[in-house]
């Protein structure tokens, strides 16, 4: 707080009068140090590079430097796009599309002719692989042939196998993995441990489920970064949209127990900028970008709002069990199947007392031999149900997600 060392948790921390919070962590400054910057706060926290207050930094107008956002508007690379008209061309027949103007061209420009048309062969293999990653079966190469004779039918014939192969669910699994790459999707959570995420195949089926829906773009968009919220509003819940905000989940994760929090969401915000903008946003982490209308208040309001949301762990060499998974399902059925999960527990617990107390009355048998049969026989019978309760212990009665939750700010 500019002006008010006292209430300022910048001043706090380097004091060190918060065990949580300390700046720097371990070795505190010297007293003349912590003396210059309480007088720094006082004067107003003025930027030392222009020695303007800190409390004009809010101001939207031109950053320190770099570009500012009307400036970064009339950048090209950030201008609508508009169709370029189409080139002359000395062979006006071959082109079939407005692509097609300009390749020829090209073509033309060089001296070289276009090579003759594909056979329906040839044709309808390209089309398989490009739309599904698959080579077609003979009998879809046999029909695809059969339907462009006579010639006359090819244009018809293509348009009916694009139908079909785009309705195939191999397309969502051809071209959402292109999807996939982008946002860095992985089945294990990377760093030192790289512990496997079960979870993670939900949201990548959402991903192919997206692409074999044709689901609009922006939906996709909102769905993957506020999907749980886009839940919440709901009368009726959809899974899905808990499932969508994997795409946060699968961060990655640095360190044991508790993390690296300040990394992972450093990476969110790096591939966010990367995935939706086309655009590296790591650059406004220390400073106003130089090249783009990047200002470090956008980086940190974004890391704000990222920083109030929960990421769940896979687990690590320090806490080698997962937590802060999502749960799916009704909260009713969620808690009935808690409760009817913990009674079971309670009455393997139970029965492992009992057999215990009976060993131990076995142990009192005078009958040798008696006693050792019965002994035995306690001793697999306490195994068997320590291993059951075990097993049941570490499978919970609901489904989980390995997806993000909204959290205090």
């Amino acid at each position: 707080i500019p002006g008010k060392p006292d209430d300022s948790l910048f001043i706090k921390g380097i004091r060190h009068w918060d065990k949580e919070f300390k700046m720097p962590p371990e070795k505190p400054l010297l007293p003349a140090q912590v003396a210059d910057l309480v007088e720094w706060v006082k004067l107003g926290a003025p930027d030392p590079r222009t020695n303007a207050p800190a409390l004009a930094a809010t101001s939207p107008a031109k950053p320190t430097y770099g570009i500012s956002l009307e400036e970064g508007r009339k950048h090209w690379a950030y201008q609508p796009v508009k169709s370029a008209p189409l080139p002359k061309l000395k062979d006006k027949a071959w082109p079939r599309n407005e692509l097609d103007h300009f390749t020829l061209a090209r073509m033309e420009k060089a001296g070289v002719t276009p090579a003759p048309d594909a056979d329906p062969r040839t044709l309808i293999r390209r089309l398989t692989f490009d739309l599904t990653g698959l080579p077609p079966t003979a009998e879809e190469t046999e029909a695809f042939v059969s339907a462009c004779s006579p010639i006359g039918n090819l244009q018809t014939a293509m348009a009916n196998a694009v139908d079909r192969l785009l309705a195939s669910p191999h397309y969502g699994e051809r071209w959402g993995r292109h999807w996939l790459d982008v946002v860095r999707y992985a089945d294990t959570c990377g760093n030192a441990s790289d512990y496997p995420v079960p979870q993670a195949y939900k949201y990548r089926n959402y991903v192919i489920k997206s692409f074999n829906e044709d689901k609009p773009f922006d939906r996709f968009i909102r769905e993957q970064l506020a999907g749980d919220l886009l839940n919440a509003k709901l009368e009726t819940p959809n899974s899905e949209l808990v499932v969508a905000p994997g795409y946060l989940a699968i961060a990655r994760h640095f360190g044991g127990g508790k993390g690296e929090p300040h990394l992972t969401i450093e990476d969110s915000i790096e591939n966010m900028g990367r995935a939706f903008l086309g655009l590296s946003l790591s650059c406004a982490r220390c400073h106003d970008h130089k090249f783009d209308p990047i200002a470090s208040t956008d980086y940190y309001a974004l890391y704000g709002i990222f920083s109030s949301t929960t990421f769940p762990h896979p687990g690590s060499e320090g806490m080698n069990r997962p937590k802060d998974l999502v749960v799916l399902g009704p909260k009713a059925e969620v808690e009935a199947a808690t409760k009817a999960w913990k009674e079971q527990l309670a009455a393997l617990d139970a029965e492992v007392k009992k057999l215990e107390a009976d060993k131990t009355a076995a142990d009192k048998l005078t009958d040798a031999a008696a006693k050792k049969a019965k002994v035995d026989e306690l001793t697999k019978a306490i195994t068997a149900a320590k291993a059951k309760h075990k097993q049941l212990s570490e499978t919970v009665p609901y489904e989980l997600a390995y997806a993000v939750a909204d959290s205090k700010p």
